[in-house]
């Protein structure tokens, strides 16, 4: 299995982490589209854990996607606790250092302000998931540190807690 996302420093005890209750197709590993590792997700009015919100402003594709706070989810496709007790960790506080793959790589260049966006990964797949990109007028939720080529992965800081 790919590991999408990967905590480079300063490690996961010294992270505050935040279980969100998640509809049963998001963490169903054999479903069209379950929440990746790395993959960011929202809160909705209800406090669940969603890749969209009910919110006009919010919804997949919406003009303001990028002013919702978003958390990485940091659990891996399959994982029992996970569909069992249809809850999914995020990172929720402190700064960290962290590799994704999920990201678009238009733009970026080391220091760059990151916010969350829609993009599909994996390339090809239509999926529609929620990674980072160059920030344009969403919240920046963290700074490139490294951008590779080859994998395509993304180092990055995050900063907003």
């Amino acid at each position: 299995m790919a590991v999408n996302f990967e905590i480079i420093r300063p490690g996961p005890k010294d992270i505050v982490r935040k279980d969100w209750t998640v509809a049963d197709t998001l963490v169903d590993p054999l479903g069209t589209a379950p929440l990746l590792d790395g993959e960011w997700i929202q809160v909705d009015a209800n406090h669940r854990g969603v890749r969209y919100t009910a919110d006009a402003n919010h919804v997949q594709g919406g003009a303001n996607i990028g002013l919702v706070p978003a958390w990485p989810v940091w659990a891996e496709r399959g994982r029992y606790d996970v569909q069992a007790i249809k809850k999914i960790p995020t990172l929720y506080l402190n700064a960290f250092e962290a590799e994704t793959l999920i990201f678009d790589a238009t733009g970026l260049y080391d220091g760059a302000p990151l916010e969350v966006a829609d993009m599909v990964y994996p390339a090809g797949s239509g999926v529609l998931r929620r990674g980072l990109q160059l920030r344009t007028v969403g919240l920046v939720v963290g700074y490139v540190t490294r951008l590779y080529t080859s994998p395509a992965k993304l180092r990055f800081i995050r900063t907003l807690s």
